[in-house]
């Protein structure tokens, strides 16, 4: 009867230490306190798209500045084909940064939000075109791109919208 008390008594600080042990390793190694590989991914996803926005918005506005500078040119002038040629070379460095957020968006399809992730593969493949027709790379309907002729689409590219309408919520991102 004595060892079995002694025995019982040695379990005693055993087992406290084992429990206190394993409520120290939850908190530093288990699920709290630390956020999912997912959700971190997504928070790494939504800091690059909100920089190459900053920097696409920028460009964007002096675009859309160059636009309208090019409404204004009479039909008839000799400088529509330079004013296109800077307009389109505007363009390109936006959609740049464009393609750089979609293309992480699509290697990142778990950060998206279900009913916009069939958008993503279709986004990629119309931006990169559009921006190889642009460099002349490129042709649509058998036609390149020839800056020369004068003519840009005044309402190509008219409005600026955030990609981070595709992103899941922050607290969705961790069940991918």
């Amino acid at each position: 009867m004595k060892i079995g008390r002694i025995v019982l008594w040695a379990l005693v600080p055993i087992t406290a230490l084992l429990s206190v042990s394993s409520i120290w390793a939850t908190f530093h190694y288990g699920p709290f306190g630390k956020p999912s590989q997912s959700a971190i991914r997504c928070a790494e996803v939504r800091e690059l798209i909100l920089d190459e926005e900053v920097a696409g918005k920028a460009q964007w506005n002096v675009y859309r500045q160059q636009v309208e500078e090019f409404k204004k040119l009479p039909a008839n002038s000799p400088d529509r084909g330079v004013a296109v040629s800077q307009i389109s070379l505007s363009v390109i460095d936006v959609l740049g940064h464009d393609l750089t957020i979609y293309q992480a968006l699509q290697e990142n399809i778990g950060c998206v939000k279900m009913d916009r992730r069939e958008d993503v593969p279709g986004l990629v493949s119309e931006t990169a075109s559009t921006i190889n027709y642009l460099n002349g790379s490129e042709q649509i309907n058998g036609v390149f791109f020839n800056p020369d002729l004068g003519s840009w689409n005044v309402d190509f590219y008219s409005q600026y919208a955030s990609a981070l309408e595709f992103l899941k919520n922050t607290a969705d991102a961790s069940s991918v």
